[in-house]
């Protein structure tokens, strides 16, 4: 599914969830964003990094829906953001998505190791949208 395609779904009843992402790309920011809004989810914050994502969670986590985290970021990568939210009582159950280019069969496991729901390839924006709907239908 294509960012074209994407744009067709529309909005739903999900459009209010809290989506927060943290990426420390300006150019797949301004990409996720603009895909989510096309699909219908336009309550999005954004993090530069996972270190600015956990003090946020810190402070007001409670309004987060699903996380997409990518894996290589400075400050905090991704995988630590994920093991420090799931080691959280209240973040155990919180949907987590890393997007990142450097999933692979063989470094799939990380993921899993620490707690990710789901793992997805870049640049498959259609994947994530439809993760996405998965998790918060």
């Amino acid at each position: 599914m294509a960012r074209e395609s994407v744009k067709r779904l529309g909005a739903r009843e999900r459009s209010h969830k809290q989506i927060w992402l943290a990426e420390d790309s300006e150019m797949l920011r301004t990409l996720i964003i603009d895909t989510l809004d096309d699909a219908g989810y336009f309550n999005t914050t954004i993090f530069n990094n996972g270190k600015e994502a956990l003090e946020a969670f810190e402070v007001d986590g409670a309004s987060c829906d699903l996380l997409i985290t990518d894996i290589e970021m400075p400050q905090m990568d991704g995988l630590h953001l994920t093991k420090r939210l799931r080691e959280m009582e209240q973040y155990s159950d919180l949907p987590i998505i890393i997007f990142s280019s450097l999933i692979s069969d063989d470094l799939k496991h990380k993921g899993e190791a620490v707690g990710a729901n789901a793992q997805i390839t870049k640049p498959e924006i259609g994947i994530l949208i439809a993760t996405l709907d998965e998790f918060l239908a």
